[in-house]
């Protein structure tokens, strides 16, 4: 009997763990806005990949205060989006889905 119990416990357990919870993350910026912000960023990236020594941390400084400038946010809170993107999976698929659709539209 004790032991069937333990069982049922640790079923229970398991499945509880198993379970998906929904998010409960509230993004500032509207999916629209974090897309172009990832493809900025990425574009951002692949352009400093090309620049060498001090003008890299100029180019990325500007960079940053245009980003400012366009979406209307701190630095601080832009960042918090993108970790609060890193950090859930079924978002950053979506928003980089995006991504991709806004990269293919520049060929």
């Amino acid at each position: 009997m004790i032991r069937t119990i333990s069982i049922f416990c640790w079923v229970l357990i398991l499945v509880a763990g198993c379970t998906r919870q929904k998010s409960n993350v509230n993004y500032t910026l509207t999916d629209d806005q974090l897309a172009h912000l990832m493809f900025d960023l990425q574009f951002s990236e692949v352009a400093l990949a090309e620049v060498r020594g001090g003008k890299q941390d100029s180019l990325k400084d500007i960079f940053w205060l245009r980003y400012v400038e366009i979406y209307k946010h701190p630095k601080t809170d832009l960042e918090e989006e993108i970790r609060k993107l890193e950090t859930d999976p079924k978002k950053l698929k979506e928003i980089m889905e995006r991504v991709q659709v806004l990269s293919d539209s520049l060929r």
